[in-house]
């Protein structure tokens, strides 16, 4: 399979993730490529069962195209492991670098870079590490848009982009942060939340991409 459609397959699979159903413009937009590129592309990967058109989501990633999207997730998430622990790199900064390792390395490279990190169970950004041959299941999938106002959470996983890392610095948020759910305004968007240093005011659309753990 070519850098390329990887790519490609990782797009569809995570925005599947997200409500609402996809377009081939948007996957456009997502590849920034031209749409008839991406419609020309999305053929193939139909005709190689790597994907399947969906009523609901627009696309789904096929039981095939998932042994390949977690072997992906894997290799990914092992090397921003490896990024932090053993070079000193910042959180915001091994995406890209992830992003083009991915495609390059072998199995077999993986697989001993695994050992020597110990087995980690978990990305820098709290996404969970499929081990060889297992398929990508997270760990946590409760999103902090949905969760119960007046309950208090910890902050347990969020999306590797660089500008939504450097947003939550700014915020002191980070992950395993403990807060208390104040309040979601349905007429502004947002959700309100008092941190142990202060109160933020979070847009809608962040939270859908935070994913929480609630605290007994």
């Amino acid at each position: 399979m070519t850098p390329n459609k990887e790519d490609y397959l990782k797009r569809i699979y995570e925005r599947s993730q997200a409500p609402g159903k996809m377009t081939n413009k948007e996957i456009a937009q997502l590849m920034g490529v031209s749409e008839p590129a991406t419609s020309e592309m999305l053929k193939k990967m139909i005709q190689e069962d790597w994907i399947i058109k969906d009523k609901v989501k627009g696309y789904l990633v096929t039981a095939k195209g998932m042994v390949q999207v977690s072997n992906l997730y894997r290799k990914h998430r092992l090397i921003e492991v490896f990024l932090i622990q053993n070079l000193g790199y910042a959180s915001q900064d091994i995406h890209q670098e992830a992003e083009v390792l991915e495609h390059s390395v072998s199995d077999q490279f993986i697989n001993q870079l695994e050992i020597m990190l110990q087995f980690p169970d978990y990305c820098p950004h709290g996404g969970r590490i499929p081990r060889q041959q297992e398929l990508l299941q997270e760990d946590f999938t409760q999103q902090l848009s949905q969760a119960e106002t007046g309950r208090d959470y910890s902050l347990r996983r969020f999306p590797d982009q660089p500008d939504f890392i450097d947003y939550l610095e700014e915020q002191n948020f980070h992950l395993g942060t403990s807060f208390h759910l104040i309040k979601k305004d349905s007429f502004l968007q947002t959700v309100e939340l008092q941190l142990p240093e202060k109160k933020v005011s979070l847009p809608l659309n962040l939270a859908d991409q935070l994913y929480v753990e609630i605290l007994q």
